[in-house]
């Protein structure tokens, strides 16, 4: 990827939604700022740092996972929106894989610039030691995040350590790299997340507008999980489990209209339509649906007793129910703060480890799991309990896709479990031209851009894409 020498783009607008309170920065706005004069103290840092995490988008994970799987229908109002990728005609030129590629490498670099300026800089006060050791915690474990994303994206999930990854870049520069082996990407991300967890510590940000200790914490969890590192999984997800709390079924609402954080660890703020919307089913600025909830998903919900479907959908008439999950706030259509992670993930992640085979195995520390989320999105929750591995994981998986529906798991979740996306026959109209995806399918891993395999010699192509 050449990466070219960019400008940091500290704008008040971008900053003013991580801000939060004085005490985490007093912002004035900036114009660009060159690299070699951006950052002359700690407080520039912390504006920089905010410019990195404003940069980062998190609609594309959604968007990917949502429109390759089966949890939506096309609504006859659709123009074409969302359909290369609802159709499977996944393509090196195509936009979204483009955007996630482009997003996250940008964030990368951003984040890189601060973590080199913050070598050169003298903290004046304790405070500023702190504060300093904050940022640099919070940029090196965004800095594992946003690579993750792309290898979930862009890589196989096999183990095999020779295999390709992607770019792992750890410096601002221009150049043209290669894709690293799994191995040598996998390193260093480890290396990323314990530095960050080392510099977060008990006194890190507990505001969850920034990575804070338990989001990194949470983040190595799920890093365990794709990589079936069961004990490690079980470790890192109890960690959280053991400070933290699911949202209880009477509250579960306000997460969704932003008016609650509740089991929010982490989470990117949209406080306007300035700062993003999420188009992912409908239009923000008019009545326009370009895709209804799938019957397929909506035939596994509780649609009485399941708090999650009451919040979430509104059905309009048999078959065409409308997705609301971003679109709760009153007079601010389809705004919502990007959820990057919530504590009932941390139960997925636990459930699952205990549920494989292996030294680690306990079906019955699997299902108190999953009925620990039961118990706070069910008004009659049946409560489960596990006689084998198979069914374990059929159960974990299913209730999965209920608690993340349209947040970006489902595409990766069934690469990483070796399933298909299977459409039912009343999610196929005219215009949808794909009934499944096979399990072995090479969409499941996405091309590299077009762009990138253009301007950089060193790349290469996914199979499939060649």
């Amino acid at each position: 990827m050449i990466m070219k020498k960019l400008k940091i783009l500290l704008v008040a607008v971008l900053a003013f939604a991580y801000i939060g309170c004085e005490s985490e920065m007093n912002l004035s706005p900036f114009d660009s700022i060159d690299a070699e004069t951006a950052y002359q103290t700690v407080s520039d840092l912390n504006s920089g740092a905010l410019g990195a995490y404003g940069t980062i988008s998190g609609q594309n994970i959604y968007e990917i996972n949502a429109l390759m799987t089966d949890n939506l229908r096309r609504a006859s109002s659709n123009t074409g929106q969302g359909m290369q990728l609802f159709n499977h005609n996944l393509v090196s030129g195509d936009n979204t894989a483009a955007a996630v590629w482009q997003n996250a490498y940008v964030a990368i670099d951003r984040i890189n610039r601060v973590i080199e300026a913050s070598d050169n800089i003298e903290p004046a006060t304790n405070d500023e030691v702190d504060l300093l050791n904050r940022i640099r915690g919070e940029m090196f474990g965004l800095r594992a995040w946003q690579h993750f994303d792309m290898f979930r994206t862009f890589a196989s999930y096999d183990l095999s350590g020779s295999d390709l990854a992607v770019p792992y870049m750890l410096q601002s520069e221009i150049g043209k790299p290669a894709r690293a082996t799994k191995d040598e990407f996998f390193n260093l991300l480890l290396s990323d997340i314990d530095q960050a967890i080392s510099l977060l510590g008990p006194s890190g940000f507990h505001s969850n507008r920034r990575l804070n200790l338990h989001a990194v914490e949470g983040l190595r969890a799920r890093v365990a999980l794709y990589r079936q590192d069961w004990p490690t999984a079980i470790e890192y997800a109890s960690r959280v489990i053991d400070v933290l709390n699911l949202t209880p079924y009477d509250e579960y609402a306000g997460l969704w209209d932003d008016s609650n954080q509740g089991e929010v660890i982490f989470k990117l703020p949209r406080a306007t339509a300035s700062d993003g919307v999420i188009e992912l089913t409908e239009r923000a600025t008019n009545p326009d649906i370009f895709f209804f909830a799938s019957n397929d998903i909506v035939n596994h919900f509780d649609t009485e007793g399941d708090i999650r479907f009451q919040t979430w959908f509104q059905i309009l008439e048999p078959g065409r129910v409308r997705v609301m999950k971003y679109n709760q706030r009153p007079g601010q259509k389809n705004v919502a703060d990007i959820k990057m992670l919530r504590v009932s993930e941390m139960y997925f992640i636990r459930a699952e480890a205990h549920a494989q085979p292996g030294t680690q195995q306990n079906l019955e520390a699997a299902a108190s799991d999953i009925n620990s989320i039961k118990e706070v999105r069910y008004q009659n929750p049946e409560m489960v309990t596990f006689s084998s591995s198979e069914q374990a994981l059929a159960e974990i998986h299913t209730e999965k896709r209920l608690e993340f529906v349209y947040e970006g798991h489902r595409y990766f979740d069934l690469k990483r479990a070796g399933l298909p996306v299977q459409r039912i026959s009343e999610d196929i109209d005219g215009a949808t031209t794909s009934d499944n995806l096979p399990a072995n399918s090479h969409m499941f891993v996405f091309p590299i851009p077009q762009a990138e395999m253009f301007a950089n010699e060193n790349m290469i192509q996914n199979q499939g894409y060649e």
